[in-house]
């Protein structure tokens, strides 16, 4: 058949004779523009060909072949494919193909820690980052594929679809009859004096305490209730909320998780009381069992504490000791043993090892308290495995209110119930944007534990000298070298006391990397954008034009650092969006006129004023941790450099610093913030971190380090640089070559004074200034501690009684460094820092100075290294 078609061209050179369009296989009859596309082309042949085929307008539907016909064709057509000319064959016969850009894949953010490369690759593929998000209340039984009723009443349906098969223990007796429990008694016991008698009856009322704390303390899970509000919940949250949204991938990783024989912690961040059900909610439409979810006993009022009991809640005191001086062994027992009889049961928990919600936005410093008993469970032998899960839970506008007043110093207003239906009838009367919750990966805690014992331990932590900076964090602390000691001691090395505390230290680096993991899986929302550039770049306010070139700078900064955004669209869309949710008190939306053209111009214009920008602080504080090491490296820079000079653009004197001294002075930076962030995971020493944000704003731009850059003044750095990456492209040996860590402790740098760099570095500068301004404030003050000891309470009361006379004066710069919580953080970091020290006396938190820093003149060296930073 080959040697039947001998000349494949001659034939071709018929059809092109038969159709006048086709001249040497090409159009001659078309426009240019349509001839450079294949699709058009070979559409607009196609219409003049069958034109010229069939004089009337309107021409026969085209015959379909047969499948003899067909095959014909095929095989003709492998023929000629055989034979033919492939430049002729592809100019005639085919036309270019279309391929579209590939769109930017989602970030997926929330994989495990590098130093757990068991659960890191421990079911997880590649195809789960690519998975994308959905919204949990969109149902899928509304679409035409399903009958009448089912698209009718599509969230009935959804709900009893759903699986719900497990049945939760009862476990009053395995807990009363606990071992511990019975120890407890037994010292308690001991402790009371007198007759058998009467001792007898004090065991009688420690064992009748005990079954009250249980039955006050346990949950009543129930099946139908779970279902019956994930119905509600579909219904009354659709109404509240744009989307509930969560990462595909995630859920499928986790649902593998859960369906191995071994209890799951989930630890999220604590922002809202609506995180108690909405992790359940979510659970349940991905046929996940509920967990058991730790409360605080101020929960427990009517109707809502009977709700939450019975959709998994159990109920802990936010102090486990009635007195301060005593412990209460009965109580401590009882919450232990229920938390250990459910891990033996491969039960699920859930609590928030931050302890309460937040009031600055910001992740609060955690706590290891519960975490501490699925420890105790794992090393007694109670379970064999444990999968911790930390979660992120993001709101675009809160919707139990703000923490306004307790930031202003009032004290917490304790629920009731009637406070309780006050705020769901202002809650109904809101729209509160988008949710979005992230599951970080789920990593296994007896590999963590493995894996903790080669992280530094306390005996590790030296200090710097006092000339500098007495009582600070050494840089070394978090070196290879410490690293690589082991907290593996023997018992008879080690007193009871020294394990106790190597302990508390293992399971306070489990807290900080659980909180670490959540803000790593982070997602941000427009609202969180939107404030911190207000309060960061435009105080005064701005047009819209100028606000979104800043929201998408800071947008693909977010991006740069694997994290989702949570919303798409036009940027001026999304901006007005997220003013309409932030409310006209926290951003005022203004329409002025142009002056020039006539032109309506919109402008947005930030609260700047106690007590609105507490509120309007509260959602830029979630970005602030993404951004926290970059800000600390500039802040630092800004104290050890002269700005005044600086800042103008021709001067370049002064305006060098050693690579070495910025790590330095950046580590006591990050040891006096130590409450406000978790600049890195406990298994990753800081001065990582720290080079990884140098890296950051080098790359950026923000910062040179080439002295041939720095000494050269004629030439914009913008054109050495790209220079530089293209001769390295070209493999071009002109310039200097340099190892892979060019960074060394020697190597000079300096601040790029383009003007938009320079904003940029201004911009970050400021991430920190509000807190900053805080911690000078209570440093100059502490002065007042040189004369005699003060209550803790009454020296942070005085102190924020000044920092709101400050903002009401105009002294202040950032009217939010009255925040209270930021005041405590302060307390809290000098403490750290070595500066004060906390005692208590006769049941009273006194506050005074150390022995390093009871002299004027060594708290001056402390007060003017805070000053340094001060704008």
């Amino acid at each position: 058949m080959i040697d039947a078609l001998p000349n494949i061209e001659s034939v071709y050179a018929k059809w092109e004779d038969k159709n006048p369009h086709f001249k040497n296989g090409k159009l001659t009859n078309h426009s240019e523009s349509s001839a450079a596309n294949g699709y058009d082309a070979t559409i607009a042949n196609g219409r003049e060909a069958w034109k010229s085929r069939f004089s009337k307008a309107s021409a026969p539907p085209p015959r379909r072949p047969s499948r003899r016909q067909a095959n014909s064709k095929s095989r003709s057509a492998m023929i000629a494919d055989y034979h033919m000319d492939y430049s002729l064959g592809a100019s005639f016969k085919t036309a270019p193909s279309y391929h579209p850009k590939a769109g930017r894949l989602r970030p997926y953010s929330g994989l495990c820690c590098d130093c757990m490369p068991d659960s890191k690759n421990y079911l997880f593929t590649e195809s789960i980052k690519s998975s994308g998000v959905t919204d949990v209340l969109r149902v899928n039984t509304g679409t035409s594929d399903n009958d009448w009723i089912t698209r009718t009443f599509c969230h009935i349906s959804f709900v009893m679809r759903q699986r719900l098969e497990h049945k939760y223990p009862d476990l009053t007796l395995a807990v009363l009859t606990s071992p511990r429990l019975l120890e407890a008694i037994q010292m308690t016991v001991q402790e009371a004096d007198g007759s058998d008698a009467k001792i007898s009856s004090i065991r009688q009322q420690q064992e009748t305490k005990a079954r009250s704390i249980l039955v006050k303390m346990s949950a009543s899970i129930s099946n139908r209730l779970i279902r019956f509000t994930g119905w509600f919940l579909h219904k009354l949250l659709g109404r509240l909320l744009s989307s509930i949204v969560i990462h595909k991938g995630q859920m499928s990783l986790l649902q593998q998780f859960c369906k191995k024989e071994v209890p799951v912690i989930f630890l999220p961040t604590h922002r809202s009381h609506l995180d108690y059900i909405l992790l359940t909610f979510v659970l349940f439409n991905y046929n996940i069992k509920a967990p058991y979810v730790a409360a605080g006993e101020n929960l427990l009022i009517p109707f809502f504490g009977s709700l939450m009991r019975g959709l998994g809640g159990f109920f802990i005191r936010r102090k486990l000791d009635n007195s301060s001086k005593k412990k209460d062994y009965v109580y401590r027992a009882v919450l232990h043993s229920y938390m250990e009889e459910l891990l033996r049961n491969n039960e699920f928990l859930e609590f928030f090892v931050e302890g309460g919600r937040t009031r600055s936005g910001k992740p609060v410093h955690p706590k290891g308290g519960l975490l501490s008993v699925v420890i105790d469970a794992y090393t007694n032998g109670v379970i064999p495995e444990a999968y911790i899960v930390p979660v992120s839970i993001s709101y675009d506008k809160l919707v139990d209110g703000n923490f306004v007043k307790e930031q202003m110093g009032e004290p917490k207003v304790y629920e009731t119930f009637w406070r309780a239906v006050l705020a769901i009838y202002k809650v109904l009367m809101g729209r509160y944007g988008i949710v979005r919750m992230d599951f970080a990966q789920p990593f296994s805690l007896k590999e963590y534990l493995e894996v903790s014992k080669f992280y530094p331990s306390l005996a590790d932590v030296t200090f710097y000298n006092k000339s500098t900076m007495p009582a600070l964090i050494d840089i070394d602390v978090c070196s290879s070298e410490n690293m690589n000691k082991s907290l593996n001691m023997s018992v008879s090395d080690e007193s009871v006391d020294q394990r106790g505390r190597e302990t508390r230290h293992i399971v306070q680096c489990l807290a900080e990397h659980v909180v670490y993991a959540s803000v790593s899986a982070q997602s941000i929302l427009s609202t969180h954008l939107l404030a911190l550039i207000l309060l960061c770049e435009f105080r005064q306010g701005a047009d819209l034009e100028v606000i979104k070139a800043a929201f998408r700078y800071l947008q693909s900064e977010i991006l740069m650092r694997d994290h989702d955004v949570s919303f798409t669209g036009d940027t001026d869309i999304v901006l007005l969006h997220a003013q309409y949710l932030l409310g006209d008190r926290l951003v005022r939306k203004v329409t002025e006129t142009d002056g020039t053209g006539g032109k309506k111009v919109v402008k947005l214009i930030p609260a700047t004023t106690l007590p609105h920008v507490l509120e309007l602080s509260y959602y830029a504080n979630v970005v602030s941790p993404l951004l926290s090491i970059e800000s600390v490296l500039v802040n630092t820079i800004y104290s050890i450099m002269d700005f005044e000079e600086w800042t103008e653009l021709g001067s370049a004197s002064h305006s060098t610093f050693s690579y070495h001294r910025l790590m330095q002075e950046a580590t006591v930076l990050c040891s006096i913030l130590k409450y406000e962030f978790i600049f890195c995971p406990p298994c990753q020493s800081l001065d990582i971190a720290l080079k990884a944000g140098f890296d950051r704003l080098r790359n950026s731009e923000m910062l040179i380090t080439d002295e041939a850059i720095i000494k050269d003044c004629g030439v914009s750095v913008q054109d050495i640089m790209w220079a530089k990456c293209f001769a390295k492209q070209l493999q071009i040996e002109d310039y200097d070559s340099e190892p892979e860590d060019w960074t060394t402790d020697n190597e000079v740098c300096m601040v790029n004074k383009e003007p938009d760099l320079r904003k940029k570095f201004m911009f970050f500068k400021r991430v920190l200034s509000p807190i900053l301004e805080t911690y000078y404030v209570a440093a100059c003050h502490l002065v007042h501690l040189l004369e005699h000891d003060v209550p803790e309470n009454d020296f942070v009361k005085s102190l924020h009684k000044i920092l709101k006379e400050r903002v009401a004066t105009g002294t202040s710069s950032y009217a939010e460094s009255a925040a209270m919580d930021t005041l405590r953080n302060a307390i809290l970091g000098f403490k750290n820092a070595g500066v004060i020290q906390l005692y208590n006396e006769a049941s009273i938190a006194m506050c005074c100075l150390t022995e390093d820093y009871n002299s004027e003149e060594s708290l001056f060296i402390f007060i003017r290294r805070l000053e340094s930073y001060q704008e």
